[in-house]
């Protein structure tokens, strides 16, 4: 990982886009179900990590952690995410889920956009990705830097699994909710859409991101189906970048 002096002086360098995130950037998230028996019963955290290299090209690095633990249920999930700084392109994106001590996912794949494919582990077979792809976390990070407009649906021919495309966001209209320090901020609320049937985006999930009006786009809420019912990520910290 590059200190973040240096990441600064890097992304001069290669003539990055302008975003409203930095090295060291920390969102912190505790979960509520709306079927819960046992009060709070973990948490989420989305971190802006670092800029790597990733086969040769400086690339930022999120991660997306969550650890549920309750007294007939555990879960640990682990999203990571390495994006090119320049163009915005996914070059490698992790996706491990364990729950209850079975693996159900153990994901790491290798994006090569700019030849148009990506391969999972050290599988052999190569499968169709576009050449500007995203993952599901650096989707995130994306739509913190659009313009967003009341009532639009966007949809993007960029998720790096080619044939799950389109990805869908649409603007449902704003919220007011409170921010950790006790005020209270106007957010976007987005309804994200991909076909694909385990991603954070599927239809089952039917997730819902809040996202501050303003010009740092912070991450205030997140909400998803699970199972029964649903869990909604409310922001409790915040932690810049340093």
């Amino acid at each position: 990982m590059i200190p973040f002096v240096v990441a600064a002086v890097l992304l001069q360098a290669v003539s990055a886009p302008p975003v409203p995130f930095a090295v060291g950037e920390t969102y912190e998230y505790s979960p509520h179900y709306s079927v819960n028996l046992f009060g709070s019963l973990g948490s989420t955290t989305m971190t802006v990590v670092g800029i790597d290299t990733v086969r040769g090209v400086p690339s930022w690095h999120f991660t997306l952690m969550t650890t549920v633990s309750a007294p007939f249920y555990k879960n640990q999930s682990r999203l990571e995410s390495w994006t090119s700084v320049k163009d915005f392109v996914s070059r490698r994106f992790i996706h491990v889920v364990n729950e209850n001590g079975k693996q159900y996912a153990d994901d790491d794949f290798q994006i090569h956009a700019d030849s148009g494919y990506f391969r999972n582990h050290a599988d052999t077979v190569s499968k169709p990705t576009p050449r500007d792809a995203l993952d599901d976390l650096s989707f995130i990070y994306y739509i913190r830097t659009m313009e967003l407009q009341d009532g639009k649906t966007y949809h993007f021919q960029r998720y790096f699994r080619q044939d799950h495309n389109p990805v869908e966001v649409t603007v449902l209209g704003h919220d007011t909710l409170g921010m950790p320090d006790g005020s209270r901020r106007r957010c976007w609320l987005l309804h994200l859409l991909v076909d694909e049937p385990n991603g954070m985006f599927s239809k089952k999930a039917n997730a819902k991101l809040w996202l501050s009006d303003d010009g740092v786009r912070i991450p205030v809420q997140i909400r998803s189906e699970v199972g029964v019912g649903s869990v909604t990520l409310k922001l409790r910290k915040i932690s810049r970048a340093q």
